[in-house]
């Protein structure tokens, strides 16, 4: 645990100091302090992905980044003042001993527990690529996973530090759940006195989601980075739009940071529909140097991704095959894209089959729906409720001949396309957790915001019982979990030191007479044996391209 603290000590640092400097050249205005953690977490990301191009994420990579701190820091000094003087009285208060007993909870979580499935496959070993080489051409070859790109991972290889401490630290995600709760919880002081709760809703959402992932909060997870991302953004849309005073800045801040979530796992992507409403207001008032800014900005975000992803796997983006513009020795062949991407959805619809690909939604969904647990059942019921409930208050709106709020409409018809992708492409629960939470949670908020009389107050009263009832089997599934884990945990010898990564029994085989790994005994790609590959027969189809590791490797 302790290491896991001081971890977390250092990377608020940095991030934040980066968050200001970057926030700087976009505005003179302050902004509250996840604006600049999550600044800062993009920044970082989008410099880390460009320097493992050329090199790799060690010693001099986070030289540089930590320079480029402290010349944020000293530049906007006055900023960190101001920062420190709002929240200092937070420091020594009840809110504030919540506040480090919060953290310390989420760090007993953080040095101890269960990795998600996927770090064993590949996340650890993406990890030490990046700590390696940076890149290495057509890795993607030797495993498919490795060209995904998550740039999450990114994000965790600069904070891994395994060139100055020999092991290296995964502690991101859990840093990740901390500034998100407490960003959540600061919010919820208010709700007395909010005359609108769909954010407050929203936040208790950010609590809901850290509950359902908090025994793997030491798994460097690209699904948990991820839907943290998606639930800041629609919160804090939300909040600024019914809390803030709809400032256009924030907009335009929020949709450049849903491009960068698209770049953490690019099934997300279409949460930039957002970007339509700043845009719209930004052509209208004919800001013409600010939306060349905003896309510059989107563009620098975009460009190392896409860059690593044909560096990788040969492809722009993979695995879609919609865009086959390259030609290069290392690509990745088709037949094993397609196979890859069909394989993504009929896991996703339990069918497990890529011979059933083509089965119509009529056939695999009564077989994906018993497939779920009847915990994740009610709650996909719960989400259907919420649409209910949401139309139904809608109407009411229409009715009453209110106006409708254009940021909220465009966020809705965000979240609704994302959910539609999700279902019919790969509808694994954890693929869309946050969109169909934020279903939930936007349409009680939204019931709790308005006066309920009449026969409508009856129907609409109906639907949120029935959602709380809905509910409650997924929060008390994940609360036994909690309980259980902690019980059988506390005499793990995590303390001082967090929990290292599991280490999978491996086998070497020669290739140019370089040593590649493969794994033997389950799927664990092991971070501790370099390179490796969890599936022999990945290894046994891929080659070298020349007589090192670091000219890639290529298909037989």
């Amino acid at each position: 645990m302790l290491s896991v603290i001081v971890s977390w000590i250092y990377i608020s640092i940095v991030c934040v100091l980066i968050g200001i400097g970057i926030l700087s050249l976009f505005s003179n205005m302050e902004f509250s302090l996840i604006y600049y953690f999550v600044a800062g977490i993009v920044g970082i990301t989008v410099y880390v992905e460009y320097f493992s191009i050329f090199g790799k994420i060690g010693a001099c990579a986070h030289i540089v980044l930590f320079v480029a701190a402290l010349l944020a820091g000293y530049m906007k000094r006055g900023r960190i003042k101001s920062l420190w003087l709002a929240y200092r009285p937070f420091v020594c208060s009840w809110e504030g001993f919540f506040y480090c007993c919060f953290i310390l909870f989420i760090a007993y979580f953080t040095s101890r527990g269960e990795f998600h499935t996927d770090t064993n496959i590949y996340h650890a070993a993406a990890i030490r690529i990046y700590e390696e080489y940076g890149l290495v051409k057509g890795i993607g070859n030797l495993q498919l996973h490795y060209a995904y790109n998550s740039s999450y991972l990114a994000f965790v290889a600069i904070f891994s530090l395994n060139w100055l401490f020999g092991r290296s630290l995964h502690t991101t995600t859990g840093f990740l759940e901390v500034i998100m709760c407490l960003y959540a919880f600061h919010g919820l002081k208010g709700f007395k006195r909010h005359e609108n709760h769909v954010t407050d809703m929203m936040r208790i959402g950010i609590l809901f989601y850290t509950l359902v992932n908090v025994t793997r909060s030491m798994s460097p997870a690209t699904d948990y980075a991820t839907m943290y991302f998606v639930f800041f953004i629609i919160t804090a849309w939300c909040e600024n739009l019914l809390e803030g005073g709809s400032n256009l800045t924030r907009y335009c801040l929020l949709s450049v940071a849903a491009v960068f979530t698209a770049t953490f796992k690019f099934s997300a992507c279409l949460l930039g529909l957002i970007v339509l409403y700043p845009a719209f207001c930004l052509i209208r008032d004919k800001k013409w140097k600010k939306i060349g800014a905003y896309l510059f900005s989107g563009c620098i975000i975009l460009c190392p991704f896409l860059v690593r992803n044909y560096l990788i796997s040969g492809w722009l983006l993979y695995p879609f095959e919609g865009i086959d513009i390259f030609n290069t020795v290392w690509k990745i062949p088709k037949e094993y894209l397609l196979h890859d991407a069909r394989q993504i959805k009929v896991w996703g619809r339990c069918l497990y089959d890529v011979g059933k690909i083509d089965m119509p939604v009529s056939e695999w969904f009564p077989i994906w729906w018993e497939h779920q647990f009847r915990y994740e059942k009610m709650f996909l019921g719960a989400a259907a409720l919420g649409a209910i409930l949401q139309f139904v208050l809608s109407v009411g709106r229409i009715r009453r001949r209110q106006k409708i709020r254009l940021p909220l409409a465009v966020l809705h018809l965000a979240i609704w396309v994302n959910i539609a992708v999700w279902f019919f492409e790969a509808p694994f629960i954890r693929y869309g957790l946050a969109f169909l939470f934020a279903v939930i949670m936007i349409a009680v908020g939204d019931y709790m915001s308005v006066e309920n009389r009449g026969f409508g107050s009856i129907v609409t009263g109906g639907l949120v019982f029935c959602i709380i009832v809905s509910v409650s089997p997924y929060w008390d599934q994940y609360v036994t979990d909690a309980g259980v884990f902690v019980k059988q945990s506390m005499r793990e010898p995590y303390y001082i030191v967090q929990q290292d990564y599991d280490r999978g029994s491996m086998e070497g085989c020669e290739i140019n007479g370089n040593i590649i790994y493969y794994a033997t005994g389950g799927e664990i790609n092991s971070y501790h044996v370099f390179p490796g590959t969890c599936y022999r027969h990945m290894l046994e189809r891929s080659t070298l391209i020349g007589d090192t590791i670091a000219e890639g490797f290529r298909a037989r």
